[in-house]
């Protein structure tokens, strides 16, 4: 690539090994050597963070690639800082942010079936809940992200926010790494017997997407959230559960949709599909509902390992699961390994992919 010396990479905290991956990735796509430059990351003695750029003066007129996987408050902060400095303060040309997981992600008064704006849903507005997702979103592009790029948002809100306050959205989606991953489990003899699985309408697009890849059938419940979080199947009557079908078929263009049934999951191979584990329980027992139905084995992919306090008793509870598969858009330490029961898939070559299209048609302009 021409002008690769118009590049500033910098990085944030928050799971700065995924961020060196995807350069080292890029690196090679770009046949340069990318680096992060260096921040001094520091507290004034009230605490407040005193974080600076160390090489501050390369960064007038480059475009800039941030990286941060926003897990936390803090972290957040912390692009929020470093951004508004990098366009503000030292004069960047564009900023291109790479989030793999995005806080707040699920926080906007309207539902993910909503969002979609498909016919088989009302409108259910929360006019109490603050719109921190479109709060978060109008911040980035105020402090001077141009573009943005997350693996799996939990809806389509994020891309239809990002519109509205002029971010050019990219979604990383890992489905082809997951498929990749659950072939090396699945002999070839069983692959006829594949089925993705949305517990709910929300999950649907992400379901239909493996299906497409598999060519297998996608089957689906809706399911209820109480005030204890517990969660509970939808039942519906038969001609709802047909129309609601139809209805799915057309918005989605996908034929092969169908509406969980004993028969259905007995004796084959499901493949569960979540864009995050928090505290385990739905994916538990979501998981025992297919075992219980005599499914022959559960696969569980989830992009986003949130793991929230409890979450291994939870999770593994008469474990259900013959394979779970995440992917490293959050860092994992040894406090939360599994011993083997989770397998981790990486996402670098997605972004660094993606970020090698941004930037080449960047220079293209």
């Amino acid at each position: 690539m021409k002008n690769v010396e118009k590049i500033v990479f910098l990085s944030g905290n928050g799971n700065h090994q995924l961020g060196s991956e995807i350069l080292k990735e890029l690196s090679e796509l770009l046949g340069e050597n990318c680096e992060f430059d260096h921040i001094n990351y520091n507290d004034w003695p009230d605490g407040e963070p005193d974080d600076r750029i160390v090489k501050y003066e390369k960064i007038k007129g480059k475009t800039v690639v941030f990286y941060q996987s926003i897990y936390s408050q803090e972290l957040q902060t912390e692009a929020f800082d470093l951004i508004w400095a990098i366009k503000h303060q030292y004069g960047a040309k564009y900023v291109i942010a790479i989030f793999p997981f995005f806080w707040n992600r699920r926080q906007d008064p309207i539902s993910n079936e909503n969002e979609k704006e498909g016919p088989w849903s009302k409108k259910i507005l929360k006019p109490d809940e603050i719109k921190r997702l479109e709060r978060s979103i109008h911040l980035f592009s105020v402090c001077g992200v141009n573009e943005m790029m997350v693996a799996t948002p939990h809806s389509n809100a994020m891309s239809k926010l990002c519109k509205k306050y002029n971010i050019v959205f990219h979604e990383i989606n890992p489905a082809s790494l997951f498929a990749t991953k659950i072939n090396t489990f699945v002999r070839l003899e069983d692959r006829n017997k594949l089925r993705t699985y949305a517990p709910d309408i929300g999950s649907m697009e992400r379901a239909i997407e493996m299906g497409r890849i598999f060519n297998c059938p996608v089957l689906f419940n809706q399911k209820n959230r109480a005030i204890n979080s517990e969660i509970s199947i939808v039942q519906k009557e038969e001609n709802e559960i047909k129309e609601l079908i139809l209805e799915l078929k057309k918005f989605y263009k996908f034929e092969d949709i169908h509406h969980m049934t004993h028969e259905l999951v007995q004796d084959n191979i499901m493949i569960m599909v979540e864009d995050e584990i928090a505290s385990g329980t739905t994916a538990n027992d979501t998981g025992r509902l297919l075992q219980g139905t005599k499914a022959k084995s559960i696969i569980l992919v989830a992009t986003h390992t949130v793991l929230t306090p409890g979450w291994r008793n939870k999770l593994f509870n008469k474990n259900p699961f013959e394979k779970i598969i995440v992917t490293n858009t959050i860092y994992r330490g040894y406090e939360k390994r599994t011993g083997g029961l989770i397998i981790d898939i990486s996402v670098a070559s997605l972004f660094a992919d993606s970020l090698f299209q941004i930037l080449k048609s960047l220079e293209n302009k």
